[in-house]
């Protein structure tokens, strides 16, 4: 999109044109509902803080100053809306069940969805905020001068929080795949 079309779109929004508030959410919705989704484990709670961030976005468009794109700033308010809701819930548990049939099963192989099952729980534990982080660079593929705008911190602190993320999310992963391969082994984990 065009500056000069994201100027108009958000000067439609700014005076309550629906087209221009409708083009918007097209515009960005799917990114948004996917980031939240992956930050929460839970499709009922991304659409519930998808719909709070289009109407904290639509009620709050004057406060978008134009230094970002409008959807860097929709990502802004999507990470602190989830930032929160996960910090007033507590510790996120993961419905393995629920994951499961989210998944599509259509030519994916078993492993497959094991591998994406493993890859979500072990994201659950890696810290919110540095979740946001993978998320935003690996899921939507953000660079780093763009996801510095959302979470709001110099470009050296994205780099240094996405490889502590990288490796938690490691360790994680290669600890869940240790146990499971004694296991398989008939060797039980040492308590």
């Amino acid at each position: 999109m065009t500056s000069a079309s994201e100027q108009d779109m958000v000067e439609g929004c700014r005076r309550g044109n629906r087209k221009a508030q409708r083009d918007l959410f097209e515009l960005t919705s799917e990114r948004i509902f996917r980031l939240l989704h992956r930050m929460t484990g839970s499709r009922d709670d991304a659409y519930d803080l998808s719909q709070v961030t289009y109407l904290k976005g639509f009620t709050q468009i004057e406060k978008f100053d134009g230094r970002s794109s409008v959807a860097t700033w929709l990502y802004r308010i999507a990470v602190n809306e989830a930032l929160q809701f996960l910090r007033r819930a507590g510790t996120i548990r993961l419905n393995m069940d629920r994951c499961a049939k989210e998944v599509d099963e259509g030519d994916r192989s078993h492993d497959a969805i094991i591998v994406q099952l493993d890859v979500q729980a072990a994201l659950e534990g890696v810290e919110p905020a540095d979740r946001a982080i993978l998320l935003l660079r690996y899921q939507d593929g953000l660079d780093y001068r763009t996801i510095a705008e959302v979470v709001e911190c110099p470009e050296g602190t994205v780099a240094s929080r996405l490889s502590r993320a990288r490796d938690r999310l490691r360790e994680i992963l290669q600890k869940s795949y240790d146990i499971r391969e004694e296991s398989d082994a008939g060797v039980h984990p040492k308590k």
